[in-house]
């Protein structure tokens, strides 16, 4: 599987101004919300964590994304 960094960084882009005007979103909300598919939401997730722009927390519930 090859992957395109740019189309990652351009997805990424998308998620992170997405969580940055929200208090925090679980996983469903950023891919409703974003309309990308598990593996590109994934990928710009990853891409996000990796160059810690954003956090990755659990509640009782759910697992949830915010700016960081």
């Amino acid at each position: 599987m090859t992957f395109n960094f740019d189309f990652i960084k351009q997805n990424s882009t998308l998620v992170y101004e997405l969580l940055c005007r929200s208090t925090r979103c679980t996983f469903n909300e950023l891919q409703k919300s974003c309309n990308l598919s598990n593996t590109d939401l994934c990928l710009a997730l990853a891409n996000l964590l990796r160059d810690n722009r954003i956090k990755q927390n659990r509640d009782a519930e759910e697992i949830y994304y915010v700016c960081a």
